[in-house]
């Protein structure tokens, strides 16, 4: 299906940080109409980033300005892989804000979750 394309992708990128592949991902993720290939591509845009940390923060900004409530849960989900671990107190005072503040109910869910992945050792 879709959304297991999606997350194979990031699985087989881990980490990579692979320019062409999160440009190819987040442009087809902006255009599909299908929920099932965006939330995949949401999930396999944030493994592609981690343990990237600062190198992703680019990536983040960007998905968290996006009208498309999906790509703002993929950014949530690329801090929370980017900065996995870590316990980085810029990545957690951005999760804690967008808690609180995003419109959309699962964007909020989606940052309180990554909070556990960035706070976890």
């Amino acid at each position: 299906s879709g959304e297991a394309a999606g997350l194979a992708l990031g699985l087989v990128m881990l980490g990579s940080k692979n320019a062409q592949a999160i440009e190819d991902m987040v442009g087809y993720a902006q255009e599909t109409q299908h929920e099932k290939i965006l939330r995949g591509l949401a999930v396999g845009i944030a493994l592609v980033m981690y343990g990237r940390m600062e190198e992703a923060d680019a990536l983040i900004e960007s998905l968290c300005r996006d009208k498309d409530p999906i790509l703002r849960r993929s950014g949530m989900y690329t801090v929370a892989m980017a900065y996995c671990g870590s316990g980085n107190n810029k990545a957690i005072r951005r999760l804690l804000h967008v808690a609180v503040s995003d419109v959309n109910d699962d964007v909020r869910r989606a940052a309180v979750e990554s909070l556990g992945f960035i706070l976890f050792r």
